[in-house]
């Protein structure tokens, strides 16, 4: 019985280590082709090395993201409207895959995150996930980014 057992088990094993067929699959569309197709564009992401300098000489929004998290490209055209309509804002775009640094620095656990500093340089706001833009012009306003 033991025999017939230990044969079943193996024949299935040699059976489901048989070739896979694969079928030919379109590939998926990145985000960031999608982003580029669209009507409206995202914000670009900007090197951290280069907000660094400006952290404590005027309030402004980080946003940290991604452009392969549907939530962070939806976040990119809502912050690329706000400074097309406020062009002398400080809104910025951090990519967390190639500014790892300060993603760890600003302890970011889920994207998207957008960080408000204020003039000084302090973190005064902190959110976590997509807002609408109503409410991202709000707060824009409410901590002095726009006026």
């Amino acid at each position: 019985m033991k025999k017939k057992i230990i044969l079943v088990v193996l024949t299935f094993l040699l059976v489901g280590c048989g070739e896979a067929k694969v079928e030919d699959k379109k590939p998926i569309a990145s985000p960031l082709k999608k982003t580029q197709e669209a009507s409206t564009a995202m914000l670009e992401a900007t090197p951290y090395a280069q907000i660094a300098s400006q952290i404590g000489k005027t309030p402004m929004l980080v946003e940290f993201g991604s452009t392969s998290c549907a939530s962070c490209v939806e976040m990119g055209k809502l912050l690329y409207r706000a400074k097309q309509e406020y062009p002398q804002s400080a809104i910025y775009f951090v990519e967390v895959y190639n500014d790892q640094l300060a993603t760890r620095d600003y302890r970011i656990q889920m994207i998207p995150t957008q960080i408000y500093l204020d003039a000084k340089g302090a973190e005064s706001d902190r959110h976590i996930g997509a807002v609408n833009y109503e409410q991202l012009i709000a707060k824009l306003k409410e901590q002095n980014v726009i006026f």
